[in-house]
């Protein structure tokens, strides 16, 4: 319940409240022109359509549920807070008599953060559910009166001057200023990432910003996407020359009989029967079971290796077809030894090493995950399935079919900056 308190206390700040459910904020003119729109919000109906959903439906539960297990409310709020710009509006709406800052404080009490206090001088006083997260935001749209809300804006517009000078401000640089900074804060592109991605017209409120304020949304913003291990890795191979890479290994495929030959043993009953031997291992299943706690999706990368070799009954045509050439079979290097070292003397390795650094400072994704590969742990599990003589007699037979598998494993590993203990 006190997550549910904290929502509603967040709600508070952007007007879910009207003065019969909630004590006092303020007073005077401009606190009587915000109190007469707050009077048209039903928060009764809003609070029970609410209520609903969390309690019934499965993918608000979940939306919500994320959403509590996460800090993002907290962190949106922090971010929010310090923002200076948001603070000159503060400061602006308590001297003309409303006592936001008891507003946000609820809701910095809510979700555990320090309250904040304005300077000393200024003043201080049964539900028929459409369905998901966009029909949560649809059944709240109608039972609030919007034409109500409009009509009053302009009547308050004409015959108003203290909620003028209110509008006034809000239509100023500084809340320009202020509207660019917090939709660059991080917590809420994630909010508004799942809301759009849930179907939510997230564009509305860009859209009233303009109409009513004359403030525009940066439209360079983009929406926050958390980062996966995968991004983070992607990161590294967009930063080799891929076009080169492609023209040595066709080369190699093309031209190299010992290439070809290696490359032929991977579709070999007997690599296959040996494969399928090491991952049998109870050594090789908790290695696969590591790294995917880690993050890495080991397990389809080994699928797509499966389907890549042929791994049932058959071997594709465009597998064989790949070894013909035209002008014949030639030496041209030393088969998958040349063709690594080739591939490895174009590889960037000083800029693999500044992305490397950065992301260990600056991702935490990628950070965790380079501790778990480095750990002792790690280490044990790599060298309990190294020893084991079933791979070890896989890793014979690939070598005398000229697999060099622990020099490949450390060519791929020293492409993304892993700095293993071999």
């Amino acid at each position: 319940m006190k997550y549910i308190a904290a929502l509603f206390a967040v709600l508070t700040i952007i007007g879910l409240g009207q003065a019969h459910q909630f004590e006092d904020f303020g007073k005077g003119p401009l606190h009587e022109d915000i109190q007469d729109f707050l009077d048209f919000v039903p928060y009764q109906e809003i609070q029970g359509i609410v209520s609903d959903y969390i309690s019934n439906d499965p993918e608000v539960q979940k939306a919500f549920s994320d959403l509590l297990s996460s800090s993002v409310l907290r962190d949106l709020m922090v971010d929010w807070e310090a923002i200076p710009e948001m603070i000159n509006i503060l400061n602006y709406v308590q001297k003309e008599g409303v006592d936001i800052y008891s507003l946000v404080n609820k809701a910095n009490k809510a979700l555990n953060i320090d309250e904040i206090v304005p300077p000393s001088h200024l003043y201080s006083p049964v539900i028929q559910r459409t369905g998901g997260i966009v029909g949560l935001f649809k059944d709240i749209t109608d039972v609030t009166p919007l034409a109500d809300f409009i009509h009053t804006y302009v009547q308050k517009m004409k015959n108003s001057s203290p909620f003028v000078n209110f509008v006034n401000q809000l239509k100023s640089d500084n809340s320009q200023r202020a509207v660019d900074k917090v939709y660059q804060i991080k917590s809420l592109q994630i909010i508004l990432n799942v809301l759009k991605t849930s179907g939510v017209n997230t564009q509305i409120t860009a859209d009233i910003l303009y109409i009513v304020l004359g403030l525009t949304v940066p439209n360079h913003v983009t929406v926050y996407q958390e980062r996966t291990l995968e991004d983070e890795l992607m990161d590294f191979v967009n930063l080799l020359p891929v076009d080169q890479i492609t023209e040595i290994v066709l080369k190699y495929v093309a031209q190299d009989e010992k290439v070809q030959h290696s490359l032929k043993y991977l579709y070999t009953p007997e690599f296959h029967s040996n494969l399928r031997d090491v991952e049998a291992l109870k050594e090789h299943q908790v290695l696969v079971v590591y790294l995917e706690k880690a993050g890495l999706k080991v397990t389809d990368y080994i699928k797509k290796f499966h389907k890549d070799i042929g791994m049932e009954d058959y071997v594709p045509p465009k597998i064989q077809s790949i070894f013909k050439s035209e002008i014949g079979i030639q030496k041209i290097g030393d088969g998958i030894k040349g063709m690594l070292k080739d591939i490895y003397d174009i590889i960037p390795l000083d800029k693999i090493e500044a992305v490397y650094n950065e992301k260990l400072q600056n991702s935490k994704v990628f950070a965790d995950f380079i501790e778990k590969i480095t750990s002792s742990e790690f280490q044990k599990l790599a060298n309990d399935l190294y020893v084991n003589p079933t791979l070890q007699n896989c890793l014979t037979n690939a070598k005398e079919n000229g697999w060099e598998l622990p020099e490949l494993t450390k060519f791929f590993t020293r492409m993304f900056g892993f700095k293993l203990p071999y």
